[in-house]
């Protein structure tokens, strides 16, 4: 997944925490593998290269994941979409030659997806693509299911107090924890406190998002209803749910949408940061059907 996860355990017994969380991390482990569809070799890349053709048979994990991505589609009007691969990597080819993509790529590549082109069969967990050039990426949801997973195990292994986190932009805790929102320019500054019981968070936009050995020149997140990079009025946007997959995912589209789509969401609460570390709106529970 390209990123580093981490768990803070609290207990007694030091080599009981070490074991469970190694147990966890492996299971973090083989979902980036599987998840990762630029590994040919994994459940991802085979649904990528045979769905178009055929219906494909997949494990209830990955269906789980695309159910959600498909709901989450649909609740944010497009704004959330994991079969922009193709766009993914077109913009992915424009950072390694530094030339942006033209006006005439990026539609050629909106032609190309949909996620309302996936058919999926809850009764056979098979999908199916109803385009021949689909692919999905699951980069903005993936890593919070890898989150939540991880979490899981712990709580099947008794923990009562833990912390899990991948790449510094979602975290889970079990129990209540205080999080800081990073400031959106410095790594080692926080804007705020965030106390979490039971939740998860996750940052989109902010420095945590950026590799920090390569000299970006474009923005990371981008718009799969115009193809064009996200600039947002925010520079950071968190969102807080009971979930680090809707958390993961709703956090991508809302930092592209912005608050209007964030009061229309049930459940959430969202925490938007400006480029002066100001916090400009927060979205707190029950605000958005009042």
């Amino acid at each position: 997944m390209a990123c580093e996860f981490e768990i803070v355990l609290d207990g007694d017994d030091k080599q009981t925490l070490v074991d469970t969380a190694n147990f966890a991390l492996d299971e973090v482990q083989r979902l980036g593998v599987e998840l990762n569809c630029f590994n040919p070799a994994s459940e991802v890349s085979l649904v990528n290269e045979a769905a178009a053709h055929r219906p494909v048979v997949v494990s209830p994990e990955l269906f789980e994941i695309l159910s959600t991505a498909q709901s989450i589609w649909r609740e944010t009007d497009g704004a959330f979409d994991v079969t922009a691969g193709g766009l993914i990597d077109l913009w992915r080819e424009a950072e390694k030659t530094q030339i942006a993509p033209s006006a005439q790529a990026i539609e050629e590549a909106l032609a190309k997806f949909s996620m309302g082109w996936v058919q999926l069969n809850e009764q056979t967990h098979e999908v199916r693509f109803n385009a021949p050039t689909m692919k999905i990426n699951l980069g903005a949801i993936g890593k919070g299911y890898a989150v939540r997973r991880a979490v899981d195990i712990l709580k099947e292994y008794g923990i009562s107090f833990a912390l899990v986190s991948g790449g510094r932009s979602t975290i889970q805790s079990i129990g209540r924890w205080s999080a800081g929102i990073r400031h959106p320019a410095k790594l080692d500054e926080r804007v705020c406190e965030i106390e979490l019981t039971d939740q998860a968070m996750s940052t989109s936009g902010g420095p945590a998002q950026r590799d920090p050995d390569v000299d970006e020149c474009f923005e990371h997140i981008v718009d799969p209803k115009t193809g064009a990079q996200a600039y947002g009025t925010a520079a950071s946007v968190s969102v807080i749910t009971d979930d680090a997959m809707r958390s993961d995912a709703l956090s991508t589209a809302i930092y592209l949408r912005g608050p209007e789509l964030a009061r229309r969401l049930p459940n959430i609460r969202a925490v938007f940061v400006d480029s002066d570390a100001d916090i400009n709106e927060v979205i707190t529970y029950g605000e958005k059907n009042e």
